[in-house]
């Protein structure tokens, strides 16, 4: 029933109780009337069979059969009797008739047991009373049998097939009228339900426009104009979001067609099959193929790209996007080859086209031209290994290719040679007219240089003032010709600025390259140190390598101080000695101690200064040196403040720090020291710088500026070394020190040779005219001692005096104090 419809449920309802409540009456009606005609059936036999008694009361008494069976006959003559039976009290038979075949019989009991009726036979006696008085005579009735009368039922069945059959047909009648009725019922609740419900199904489908007639009325009708009404909102909404859906879609067209037209990329999108749909303008511009003239054809007809390498065409790959789906990115460039045969380089990009489903429907093409950025990128690249200022190879490209020549030299018996060039006087140039003309020296020596060596060489600036030539195979010999024409040439050039000529030189080290040679650092170092000796020898020469060469030896003993002394600021394995400086004359006496600071590099045995400081100086590493005795010293003298607790800071003791030439020189240096005087609470009363004589007149205006600098915040300085450089007496004027050291080489030899002892008087003489206090260096015996009194010197040191010892222990500090504070200050010089 669930998957019945309306229609089929409105006639069930309406035809079940209808069709039960006619077949309930029909069955009670036909059930009463053949009730009905059994009961007259009955009547009438009974009747029959009573008035049989009546008649048959003489025959029966006087016992004449004949009689009997005659009225028996007549009455089995009525109609539907199917036989007649008399008999006496005691069950014998006296008449009997019936319609069987043996009259003589009654039928079976069970074919008319249904409709038997009997009735009693009677006789009458009269008796009178023989009282006196006489009475009336009375008649009483006395049974003497039965009258048995057998109906047939055939009359009877067929009265009630006639009224079955009638029965049937107004049962059927009644149906028919019924479900007429129904018929038209049902059609007309269930018509604008239907109706109703095709509405719904058109609407459902997007027939918007659909209407419902509306011929009903009550809740029916009220529902077909809600409806109606919802499908006109709908309808309207839908033209409504149809029209905003077509204006966007238009507006997204335009924009899309704008901005393809408008950008710089070019844009071609095609077909499943790869032929072209649309090209913009810039796709057009760069094919030099009209839109409407390349629609249709394929591609790769258009869209030609060019192999360099090959120097032929190759298709584009359009096909892994129809028919794989993929994405191709291409992060190098193409050669794009144009309808008119120009060549662009393009960088290019392309993606399947799908619908909804996901189905391929075409592809996209986007590029855009790189030529200028490849252009440029060629040209960083070629700046990248170029040196800016001579547009000669660079150092990083220049060790590339020298990599490239020692890897070649191992695989096979080919022989190479690098040379190492350094210019002699080019400080003189710089230092003289500017680094402008110092720029243009370079660029003429550049070129200068670019002619003497042959086509297939590599020359390269390294940094500076240093060059240096890749000579792939080429003879030991011939490397000593072209380096020495090389030497000749810049001799021979004569450089001008501002009307000034200036010769200039070069000194060049040689290193072969073979088989044996080492790598690339070893090749290099090796070149250098050949540089640093010919410079050594006396400059604009050439020196060969030579693995046994002495000086190399000695070249490599500075290199291993190099790495000692490095691996001594990383590790901290420095230490800090202190050495006395006491007054020779009783009228110098001075409030506290004055001691110079030593520094010491720690090994199996303390180095002393003069073993690592020509190594230090020649590769720069003085300045680091001097920093890091600095911080460790201003951290240790707070220390010994805090412990002491002296409102002093330093109980008037004085401690010499000694500052290298490199460190006057550098620019960052006086703001490192003011930087350390901030950080540390040392009174710049107990600090004082010690100079060399060399150093200061190197630096001069850099050691003037310096000098005020501290002088004004209370430190005091020391000229070191003073006669050591046979300098003028005239720079003491500009150099406003407080102490003047008399170096230790005349000191030394002052007992024996006169001229020493005239010098050391000389030198005292004039510190004392020019106000300064004046120490004598390396005083080792108690007759220098006894010989600088008597000269007047001031103020003695040595290990005649005072043997050095460890800063800690004159500060009276713990050694694992020492330790914690050098490990500070290495790890802030990190």
């Amino acid at each position: 029933m669930k998957e019945w419809s309306l229609q089929k449920r409105v006639l069930f309802l309406a035809l079940a109780p209808l069709t039960v409540a006619v077949l309930l009456l029909s069955l009670h009606f036909t059930n009463a009337r053949i009730q009905d005609l059994e009961e007259a059936l009955r009547n009438r036999g009974q009747t029959i069979a009573t008035q049989l008694a009546a008649i048959s009361e003489d025959a029966f008494l006087s016992g004449n059969r004949k009689k009997l069976a005659r009225f028996v006959q007549s009455t089995l003559q009525e109609k539907n009797v199917l036989a007649v039976t008399v008999t006496d009290m005691k069950g014998n038979i006296l008449a009997h008739a019936s319609e069987t075949p043996d009259k003589s019989k009654p039928p079976p009991l069970a074919e008319s047991s249904r409709y038997k009726l009997l009735a009693p036979v009677y006789y009458s006696e009269e008796a009178g009373d023989a009282r006196p008085g006489g009475g009336a005579a009375t008649a009483s009735k006395k049974q003497t049998g039965w009258v048995t009368v057998q109906l047939s039922s055939a009359a009877l069945q067929t009265e009630q097939n006639k009224i079955l059959f009638q029965s049937l047909f107004i049962v059927l009648l009644g149906l028919v009228v019924t479900i007429v009725f129904a018929l038209r019922m049902a059609r007309g609740v269930t018509r604008p339900v239907i109706s109703l419900t095709h509405a719904v199904e058109k609407i459902k489908n997007g027939v918007l426009d659909y209407r419902v007639s509306t011929q009903s009325g009550g809740e029916v009708g009220r529902l077909e104009d809600g409806i109606n009404a919802m499908a006109a909102a709908l309808q309207e909404a839908r033209d409504r979001e149809k029209k905003r859906s077509e204006d966007a879609l238009l507006l997204e067209k335009v924009r899309a067609q704008v901005t393809l037209e408008s950008i710089g990329d070019g844009v071609i999108t095609t077909d499943a099959a790869g032929r072209i749909v649309y090209m913009n303008p810039v796709a057009e511009q760069f094919t030099e193929w009209k839109g409407d003239l390349a629609q249709g054809k394929p591609l790769s007809e258009v869209f030609k790209i060019f192999d360099e390498e090959s120097n032929r065409l190759e298709e584009y790959p359009i096909h892994y996007c129809l028919r794989e789906g993929r994405t191709i990115r291409h992060d190098s460039h193409h050669l794009l080859m144009s309808h008119e045969g120009g060549k662009i380089e393009i960088q290019d990009s392309a993606a399947p086209i799908r619908d909804r489903d996901g189905a391929i429907l075409g592809a996209v093409v986007v590029f855009h031209d790189v030529t200028e950025i490849q252009g440029m990128a060629r040209h960083m690249a070629f700046l990248a290994s170029r040196d800016p200022l001579t547009g000669l190879l660079n150092r990083r490209e220049f060790e590339s290719r020298l990599q490239h020549v020692l890897d070649s030299a191992r695989a096979g018996a080919r022989t190479h040679a690098l040379l190492y060039l350094d210019l002699d006087q080019f400080k003189i140039v710089n230092d003289t007219c500017g680094h402008v003309a110092g720029d243009e020296l370079l660029k003429q020596l550049a070129s200068q240089l670019q002619k003497e060596i042959r086509a297939s060489d590599m020359l390269a600036r390294l940094g500076g003032d240093e060059f240096g030539v890749i000579l792939e195979d080429c003879s030991i010999d011939k490397t000593e010709q072209i380096a020495d024409l090389l030497r000749q040439s810049v001799k021979d050039f004569r450089f001008m600025w501002e009307k000034r000529a200036f010769e200039i030189g070069v000194s060049i080290g040689l290193v072969p390259i073979s088989r044996d040679s080492g790598g690339l650092t070893e090749v290099l170092s090796a070149a250098d140190s050949a540089c640093y000796i010919a410079k050594d020898r006396g400059r604009n020469r050439i020196h060969i390598y030579q693995p046994d060469d002495r000086a190399f030896a000695q070249r490599r003993g500075e290199m291993q101080w190099v790495h000692r002394l490095r691996q001594g600021l990383e590790n901290n394995s420095f230490d800090l000695y202190c050495q006395a400086i006491v007054p020779l004359r009783d009228g110098m006496k001075q409030p506290g101690t004055f001691h110079e600071i030593l520094v010491r590099v720690q090994d199996e045995d303390f180095v002393l200064p003069a073993a690592f400081i020509p190594a230090a100086e020649r590769y720069h590493l003085m300045p680091s040196i001097d920093r890091w005795v600095i911080r460790t010293v201003f951290t240790m003298l707070e220390k010994y403040q805090a412990q002491t607790g002296k409102s002093d800071k330093t109980g008037g003791a004085l401690f010499a720090v000694n500052l290298s030439g490199q460190s006057l020189g550098d620019e960052q240096f006086l703001e490192f020291v003011m930087q350390q005087f901030s950080q540390h609470r040392v009174d710049p009363r107990s600090i004082c710088f010690e100079i060399t004589e060399t150093a200061a007149i190197a630096n001069l205006a850099r050691a003037r500026d310096f000098i005020a600098r501290f002088k004004h915040m209370g430190c005091r300085f020391a000229l070191d070394d003073f006669g050591s450089g046979l300098s003028s007496f005239g720079y003491l004027k500009s150099l406003t020190v407080d102490y003047l050291k008399i170096a230790g080489d005349f000191i030394e030899g002052m007992l024996d040779d006169p001229l020493h002892r005239a010098m050391v008087e000389a030198i005292n003489q004039v510190g004392h005219v020019m106000g300064l206090i004046t120490i004598a260096e390396s005083v080792e015996s108690q007759a220098l001692i006894d010989t600088l009194r008597e000269i007047g010197v001031d103020h003695a040191q040595g290990h005649g005096i005072d043997t050095p010892k460890p800063l800690y222990q004159v500060l009276q500090l713990p050694e694992q104090e020492w330790d914690t504070v050098r490990t500070h200050a290495g790890g802030m010089a990190g």
